[in-house]
């Protein structure tokens, strides 16, 4: 980032908010991704927010008196605001004004790079802005023009709402497609029953590093809040031989703006879409417990409680007494993630939700073994050699593979 722009943080905390200070840490960490030095934060207790500037009017006054004498580029509220709130604050603290949805949308538009992340950046962007336009248009820099409103490409938006809303239904009609072609895609594998894992995690905790490490891929990887926007999947043939596909997501954030889940309801049903997850935590971060809580929540919101789970401890070398365990019963892996049977991890996983299987098979037909190791995973392959058969034993998943292929007549 070229340009460095001076900011504070202003925040309400409200008897209902679990950890108004992790929060508010988040939000420096996110502002400081995008360039913006944040100068100081300033909380104020309050039973709810107030409706006309989101904190009392006196607070502003007397945060406003404390940067008198410094230029200060940008206010950044802690939650979503309405374009009242936001021009109720700006009269006081004389500078431009941005919220934390603005922050991840600009987030967003700098990590977006497939055509269809960029499409769901802009809609969400677009989104945003509508209930904020007034009268005939708006100056698009008393909303935070550049940060907050940058869309990809760093193109203008046209203000008129009717251009506005135009293009909102082009873009939908365009994610239309892609996500057809996805559907499409998902169909093909539903009907091939190929099963997929997912990971999921919150932002920055290592899904990547481990999507690379089990796939041998070389997916972008970097120590940055939403590195990862556009979903990505590998084949992974585990150390039975059985086939699956292992895909990266986005990463889960707190109080993630409602118009964002619903723009990237497509990425993130492609994690919605798995037969195991793969949650992600970094073990060396400080609020490793609301960061857990935060991705089992929109896991919720997303139907995907019932899809079987496997915790991943990431960076456990830094602290490696140092353990989070939920109240849940989930199967746990305290594992430096350079470990190199993380798949075999996986495996043993899979089998406790799979169904077993047993199959004997004339020494002749290597192509119906070569393919039970590939759709299913082969535990025990005993060799009988007078009645020259093989015995297998092994785990499936739904949709008796091992029938399938014992049942099919060699061509």
């Amino acid at each position: 980032m070229t340009e460095t722009f001076k900011g504070i943080i202003i925040a309400v905390n409200t008897p209902d908010r679990k950890n108004i200070e992790t929060e508010v840490s988040e939000l420096i960490s996110l502002a400081e991704s995008i360039g913006i030095e944040i100068l100081g934060n300033h909380v104020q207790n309050r039973s709810r927010m107030e409706p006309r500037s989101y904190v009392g009017s006196g607070f502003l006054k007397e945060v406003f008196e404390q940067y008198e004498d410094i230029d200060i580029d940008y206010v950044i509220v802690n939650d979503e605001i309405t374009a009242s709130q936001n021009r109720s604050i700006e009269e006081i603290m004389d500078t431009r004004i941005i919220d934390r949805t603005q922050v991840i949308l600009d987030i967003f538009s700098l990590r977006a790079h497939s055509k269809a992340g960029q499409l769901q950046v802009e809609l969400a962007q677009l989104q945003y802005l509508v209930p904020r336009l007034r009268g005939q248009g708006i100056n698009l820099s008393r909303l935070g023009a550049g940060i907050g409103t940058r869309g990809p490409g760093e193109t203008k938006l046209e203000t008129d709402r009717r251009h506005i809303n135009q293009r909102i239904k082009e873009i939908r009609k365009q994610l239309k497609v892609i996500e057809s072609h996805r559907e499409r895609y998902r169909e093909n594998r539903n009907r091939n029953q190929v099963v997929k894992v997912s990971l999921v995690g919150y932002t920055n905790a290592g899904k990547s590093s481990l999507f690379n490490t089990m796939a041998g891929s070389d997916t972008f990887e970097e120590d940055a809040l939403f590195a990862t926007l556009d979903p990505k999947t590998r084949q992974l043939i585990l150390p039975s031989g059985f086939e699956c596909v292992l895909s990266d997501t986005v990463g889960f954030i707190q109080n993630l703006p409602t118009t964002l889940v619903e723009s990237f309801k497509s990425t993130l049903e492609e994690a919605a879409d798995s037969d195991f997850l793969i949650h992600v935590i970094d073990n060396s971060s400080e609020n490793l417990e609301t960061h857990y809580d935060t991705v089992k929540d929109l896991v919720k919101q997303l139907n995907m409680e019932h899809i079987p789970s496997l915790v991943f401890f990431n960076k456990t070398d830094i602290d490696d007494n140092k353990y989070y365990t939920p109240s849940e019963a989930h199967e746990f892996v305290h594992k430096n993630m350079e470990s190199q049977d993380i798949q075999i991890m996986l495996e043993t996983f899979m089998k406790k939700h799979m169904e077993p299987y047993k199959a004997a098979l004339p020494l002749a037909e290597t192509q119906k073994l070569y393919d039970l190791k590939r759709h299913t995973i082969v535990d025990e392959q005993e060799l009988e050699e007078e009645e020259e058969m093989y015995r297998i034993k092994g785990y499936e998943p739904e949709g008796s593979w091992s029938k399938r292929i014992m049942e099919r007549n060699e061509e």
